[in-house]
């Protein structure tokens, strides 16, 4: 009669199998957290560009001027860059640039740009 046992060599596909499957799982898994990552990051940049704009909307037009790159208070991960031109007379085009360094250490931005005008 015959056991119902496994043998050794069984055992060692089944974990030689299980190695193969669970690799590629993990560096899906890892893929998708560093993407997730970058995409809080970007959206943390989009919305401190859009606080910015919306700020400066809200300014008196001739107050309205560029700004050096600067960290953001409360958000020192991230500094913003100002560059305010007079395409015509009482428009000027706004553009909000925000910048970060991701984990893979190359300085990465996002930007808006809006017209505002004196009318």
């Amino acid at each position: 009669m015959r056991s119902r046992a496994f043998t050794l060599l069984e055992v060692l596909l089944v974990l030689i199998v299980l190695t193969a499957v669970r690799v590629p799982l993990l560096q899906v898994l890892s893929t998708g957290l560093l993407v997730s990552d970058e995409v809080k990051n970007t959206n943390t940049a989009a919305i401190l560009a859009q606080k910015k704009l919306e700020e400066l909307r809200n300014t008196a037009f001739a107050s309205i001027s560029s700004e050096a790159k600067t960290t953001i208070e409360s958000y020192s991960a991230y500094r913003r860059q100002v560059i305010v031109s007079t395409p015509q007379t009482n428009l000027k085009d706004v553009q909000v640039i925000v910048f970060w360094r991701p984990t893979t250490g190359v300085e990465t931005s996002i930007s808006i740009e809006t017209f505002i005008s004196n009318f």
